[in-house]
């Protein structure tokens, strides 16, 4: 009977031990899974800190170009409302001999309105490097929820794919321009930029340039001047929100 009692105490003891063991085990598994969990959560906190910087600096990059861009679109659109006067007066025929018959060697290269119109244009390319950058940091899947970086790449995948077109299609009507002045006398005059009576009279008598003018204007103020200018009301308005952001 001795015996069997001390077998059930001895018994009793194991399962102690065993219930103990496994208590302890079981402790030391849950701190592991704590210490993992922590360990996630404070490299998911880096993590974020450091995307948060970098997209700062991203956002700082696109401002500084955008800044840049209208800048640049300011010059094109002062440029352009000079150059639409001088065409404007020839298309209406308002440049009257008297005032061409005083332009000679001497006074030729001074004369603003001794030119043709219709083969020179602004280049406009806006600069990316920001936008890629935001692509690389993998954030644009954010849009849809983001208005800021929605209005960001709508500029660049929408806006300015429009410019480059709308370029490419002014640069190619100035091109044929140039081609077509090839069967006049004074073209290689006009190449070398010197004075030619005959010059002047094409200018100001053509039917044929008025006609050259009024199309070069349909391809450069109906879709390049004002490509640029709906580019720069969203840009301005990228701007507005990017200096809100980058005062957080």
């Amino acid at each position: 009977m001795i015996k069997f009692f001390r077998k059930i105490r001895q018994n009793m003891l194991m399962e102690n031990k065993t219930i103990n063991y496994l208590k302890y085990a079981i402790g030391e598994i849950v701190l592991v899974v704590i210490g993992i969990l922590l360990a996630i959560q404070i490299n998911m906190l880096s993590n974020r800190q450091v995307a948060k910087k970098d997209l700062r600096d991203i956002y700082t990059q696109i401002q500084a170009e955008l800044r840049t861009d209208t800048t640049r679109i300011n010059v094109i659109r002062a440029s352009f409302d000079d150059k639409e006067k001088r065409i404007q007066d020839i298309i209406d025929g308002k440049i009257s001999s008297s005032f061409y018959d005083t332009i000679n060697e001497l006074n030729f290269s001074d004369c603003s309105i001794c030119r043709t119109e219709s083969t020179n244009y602004d280049a406009f390319r806006p600069v990316t490097k920001g936008y890629t950058l935001l692509k690389e940091a993998g954030v644009l899947s954010a849009i849809t929820t983001d208005s800021l970086l929605s209005m960001i790449d709508d500029l660049y995948t929408q806006e300015m794919p429009r410019i480059e077109q709308s370029f490419l299609l002014v640069q190619s009507i100035a091109f044929e321009n140039i081609k077509d002045n090839q069967q006049y006398a004074w073209y290689v005059d006009w190449t070398q930029r010197r004075y030619n009576k005959d010059f002047l009279i094409y200018l100001f008598e053509s039917e044929d340039y008025r006609k050259q003018l009024g199309r070069y204007m349909i391809y450069m103020k109906f879709n390049f001047i004002a490509d640029i200018g709906s580019y720069k009301t969203l840009a301005t308005q990228i701007l507005e929100k990017l200096e809100l952001e980058l005062k957080e």
